[in-house]
């Protein structure tokens, strides 16, 4: 176990942005995991599990307890039932792994080209994009749980993944630490095109025929929309698209007639945050200070370069109170917040 002290923990995420850890543990196998687990409950401090911190918002003053940084990164690819599951390491950065299924010709993770993170954040997040969610894919989670000191496995249906949610950031999953993710991927595949964006590509930059082809478009898409993380800091996506009741969402499409709404199976309707801060509150591309929302994407909040967890914080607050007054509509964070962040 790998055990630092008063480690600046802004290099640690893609905001830039974070005061120290009182303790930082780099952890590359399961015992390592224990052992920190193990310190943290002698010393009687919190723990914050640590990926590459592309989806949180740490306080200015740190966190005054153990940061666990997982980076184990091994894949394994086996067969069952006429699937190949592709096993991988919760440290593995998210990217890296659909670059190998790509190259392997499985298909199933594609659409999630280029979404900054980890193995581990994947499935905690329940990641999504371009017309597909993680959860469609998952097989079984090996997690590591604190109370019982016991590795053992969750099948999909115990992960309880919802929108942006699962099981790990419930409080009965708070004691979780995820260790492995099994995906069911296939040999066999047709491109997802259940996106808008992506049949503009198709139509105007290059087919898309093969799984290199989508791997390609969903990666020229991101680029055009996204920072780079090594030049502005970002969480990328920093409010959940608000899930609402019909009759709210056909008031909401009353007004607003062209604004993108997706009916979902339990009834609700899922209506388009970014739409809603660029078209009804006209803040894409505003920049306060260091703050502002990226104008090439309007859910994406950034720091230009000196922003502190309060000032991103506060200019969400901000954007949340705006929305509410004009639409009734009330936003979420998607963004994971650590500490007094305001």
């Amino acid at each position: 176990m790998n055990l630092r002290e008063h480690i600046p923990l802004a290099p640690l995420t893609t905001f830039r942005i974070g005061g120290p850890a009182r303790y930082v543990v780099s952890s590359r196998n399961d015992d390592e995991v224990r052992e920190c687990v193990q310190f943290a409950k002698t010393h009687e401090l919190p723990l914050l599990v640590l990926g590459e911190g592309s989806n949180m918002l740490i306080a200015d003053e740190g966190f005054s307890g153990v940061v666990l940084c997982i980076e184990n990164d091994r894949v394994v690819i086996t067969q069952s039932e006429g699937k190949e599951i592709v096993i991988a390491d919760a440290g593995l950065n998210w990217d890296a792994l659909v670059a190998h299924t790509t190259r392997e010709g499985l298909w199933g993770l594609e659409n999630l080209s280029s979404i900054p993170g980890t193995v581990g954040a994947s499935v905690v997040q329940n990641i999504g994009a371009y017309g597909v969610e993680i959860s469609s894919i998952v097989t079984w989670v090996d997690v590591y749980d604190r109370e019982s000191d016991t590795v053992r496995k969750l099948s999909a249906a115990e992960c309880k993944f919802g929108y942006r949610d699962s099981i790990f950031k419930s409080r009965e999953g708070k004691q979780l630490i995820v260790l492995r993710v099994a995906y069911a991927l296939s040999k066999e595949g047709t491109p997802n095109m259940n996106y808008k964006d992506l049949i503009a590509y198709d139509g105007a930059v290059k087919k898309i025929v093969s799984l290199a082809d989508m791997r390609t478009a969903v990666m020229f898409i991101r680029e055009k929309k996204f920072p780079h993380l090594d030049v502005i800091g970002t969480a990328g996506s920093y409010f959940k698209n608000p899930v609402v009741k019909k009759e709210k969402a056909d008031e909401f499409l009353l007004t607003y007639p062209h604004a993108p709404s997706f009916p979902q199976l339990d009834g609700q309707v899922k209506l388009s945050a970014a739409w809603i801060i660029d078209h009804v509150l006209q803040v894409k591309g505003e920049r306060v200070g260091d703050v502002g929302s990226w104008g090439a994407q309007a859910l994406v909040l950034v720091n230009y370069g000196h922003a502190t967890a309060y000032d991103v914080a506060s200019y969400a607050r901000v954007i949340i109170e705006k929305c509410f007054t004009a639409t009734g509509i009330q936003l979420e964070p998607e963004v994971v917040y650590v500490g007094a962040v305001e």
